[in-house]
């Protein structure tokens, strides 16, 4: 064919996201961007000479795709919409009929349909290689901001339609067979800018929502479906499942995490129904994780069930009262500080962030795999439950568990140097041999240097301007995925066999974090937390009215960062839950205390200041906390000053902190 002048090259340019498009006769192979998309004016090149070249395979001038790109671009963003949409009988306000060859400017609408995946491959594959920087700096041919959220707004609608609406069975012909090429085109490219929009926010939130019929018709199918309505199979319940996995953000996170709770909760009540006894299981408080990790393994699938813990202190005498709830929830607490910490071997921490990763090197440890495996139980249990947990995860290696890709950014969190050197590699404008770099990586294996290839026969293929973005691509995947593989999939395994992958698959990295851990940005409402605590009985009763005055008149004059101390002082957790105190459970409960009588000795020694000077020893007596009962201790203080003393004394050097 004719070549003007960009070269055969360009002719590798185009393709969609998930793998060959065939255009006219022959199939465009998709291939990664060149060393040019390390910054933002090569990379325009690079779609425009991708563009031109698919026109020329298409027999097409750029003039086809006018009607609908000029839509997005200009003032008219319902124009383009509709062409599109329309021309694949999915709604959208027109008719369902495709234009005539006439219509955008002489092209028939196959022409525009063919114009528009080219232009979904194109731009899908572009975006890819870009860093979050170079993406935010886009201008033209789609700028960020209004013509980027007009692209969202298209593809979100595309896809949408497409699995929620029955498929119009009087659709036929060349129109009905692009619907499903452009709708895996259109998510490939919303699941990119969805997966980008997460870490920066670069267009409206409204530009991720359903037009406001849509919306209340799926609003509604939902609701049936959470709540049993919606027979499980039934053509409905089908396509709902099938768009919130495709689309779960056209649902705020609080509906999709009440909807979780919801479920989680039913789950519990049948189980429950259904358990004729609950199982205790014995604790050794020396041997906790081992003593945890028998129990929960012999309980296989009873471990969604509800289970009794019984602890053994060190004396081997079995501590007294009944498990209401509180000794299992101090029992996955404890097992969670245990396990979480550095020298036991199981997890790595963030240089920056301090987020948990599994540590690859764990391969040495005795049933490293079982091992995970029962931590992951662990936190399925815990998120089954609604207990928050002391413990936030890397966003890497949550979509990991999500088989979701990882992002180049998050290499900044794990290892910053590297993540430096990397854009040193895209963006060289020297002769990149000299570096003499190869698809190899090189690690530290207890002292022991090995050679890891990062694809086959890497260690012979040398880095070079072509391959530039590949390397940076693979050793990102490397460093991000494949070093944890083994242990991520051992971790699945447990967390999924308590709790549904489908539910989990619903929310991002971040909103995971909160599901699991709480909220970092959420303020502690007082208000709400003292609406939904309780006094204990069997502590000073009646209560006194001063003291609990006081105290919650300290609590509201603590500092964000105090109050987030004494929640964690008081329930093992600085997050409040998700949808309020009124779900904390065991409820935040304060037991008054009496003030410890003076020794005699101290008697003897203070008695004449405490007489007229009004000295008090037993005023020293700090707030003690039961965490597995969610309890304060309350001490009697005679002054509203000395419990705003005592209690931020106490929350701030951890002092008087019990489990009983």
């Amino acid at each position: 064919e004719e070549d003007d002048g960009e070269g055969a090259e360009d002719e590798k340019l185009c393709g969609n996201g998930s793998g060959d498009v065939k255009l006219a006769d022959r199939p465009i192979k998709p291939q990664p961007p060149s060393s040019s998309s390390s910054s933002s004016s090569s990379f325009f090149g690079f779609l425009s000479r991708g563009w031109r070249m698919g026109m020329k395979k298409l027999g097409r001038t750029d003039q086809v795709v006018t009607k609908w790109l000029d839509a997005i671009q200009g003032t008219d963003s319902s124009a383009g919409s509709l062409t599109i949409l329309n021309m694949l009988s999915m709604g959208g306000g027109g008719s369902n009929s495709a234009p005539s060859s006439s219509d955008g400017g002489g092209a028939s609408s196959i022409s525009i349909l063919d114009s528009f995946l080219l232009f979904l491959g194109v731009y899908s594959k572009a975006i890819a290689g870009l860093e979050m920087e170079e993406f935010l700096q886009m201008r033209t041919p789609i700028s960020i901001g209004l013509g980027v959220e007009r692209i969202v707004r298209l593809t979100k609608s595309i896809v949408f339609k497409y699995h929620f609406y029955p498929s119009n069975s009087s659709v036929s012909g060349p129109a009905s067979a692009y619907r499903t090429k452009i709708a895996l085109a259109c998510m490939d490219l919303l699941t990119q800018l969805r997966q980008r929009f997460v870490r920066v926010k670069f267009v409206s939130e409204v530009a991720w929502e359903l037009e406001a019929k849509d919306k209340s018709l799926f609003e509604a199918a939902w609701s049936r479906y959470t709540s049993g309505k919606a027979v499980t199979g039934s053509p409905e319940a089908n396509r709902v499942t099938i768009t919130m996995g495709r689309l779960p953000f056209l649902l705020s996170f609080e509906q999709r995490a009440g909807a979780f709770k919801s479920v989680m909760d039913k789950e519990k009540k049948f189980a429950a129904s259904m358990q004729q006894r609950i199982p205790t299981v014995s604790i050794r408080r020396t041997h906790l994780v081992s003593d945890g990790w028998e129990a929960i393994t012999a309980m296989g699938p009873g471990l969604r069930n509800r289970v009794a813990v019984r602890f053994i202190d060190e004396r081997g005498q079995a501590e007294a009262g009944l498990d209401m709830g509180g000794p299992f929830k101090e029992f996955l607490e404890s097992l969670c500080r245990e396990v979480f910490r550095e020298e036991y071997g199981l997890f790595r921490m963030t240089p920056g962030s301090r987020h948990y990763y599994p540590n690859e090197n764990s391969v040495v440890l005795d049933q490293w795999q079982e091992q995970f495996e029962f931590v992951g139980k662990v936190l399925g249990k815990a998120l089954m439950e609604g207990h928050l947990v002391e413990v936030r995860f890397a966003s890497f290696f949550l979509n990991k568990l999500l088989d979701r890709p990882p992002h180049f950014d998050d290499l900044k969190d794990v290892d910053a140097e590297l993540h430096r050197n990397l854009c040193f590699v895209k963006q060289y404008n020297g002769d990149l041999e000299d570096l003499c770099l190869s698809f190899a990586v090189t690690r530290d294996y207890f002292g022991v240097p090995q050679t890891v290839p990062l694809i086959p026969n890497g260690d012979d293929t040398v880095v070079t301007r072509e391959n530039r973005v590949a390397y940076v691509t693979s050793m990102a995947e490397y460093h991000l995925s494949r070093k944890i593989d083994p242990q991520t999939r051992a971790f699945a395994r447990g967390l999924f066999s308590v709790v549904s992958k489908d539910w989990l698959c619903l929310f991002t990295h971040q909103e995971l974090k909160v599901l699991m851990s709480g909220s970092e940005e959420a303020d502690i409402n007082v208000d709400d937390l003292r609406r939904y605590s309780q006094i204990d009985p069997r502590g000073v009763f009646p209560p006194s009215p001063s003291v609990i005055s006081w105290f919650w008149s300290a609590v509201k004059s603590l500092s964000p960062k105090q109050k987030r101390l004494l929640l964690r002082f008081v329930t093992a957790n600085s997050h409040p839950p998700l949808f309020g105190f009124k779900d904390l459970s065991p409820p935040f409960t304060i037991r008054l205390v009496p003030l410890q009588a003076r020794e005699r000795s101290d008697t003897k020694k203070y008695g004449f200041f405490s007489k007229f000077f009004g000295r008090d020893p037993s005023a020293g007596q700090l707030p003690t906390a039961a965490t597995c009962f969610n309890m304060l201790k309350l001490p009697l203080y005679r002054s509203s000053k000395t419990l705003a003393e005592k209690l931020v004394m106490a929350i701030e050097s951890k002092a008087g902190f019990d489990l009983q």
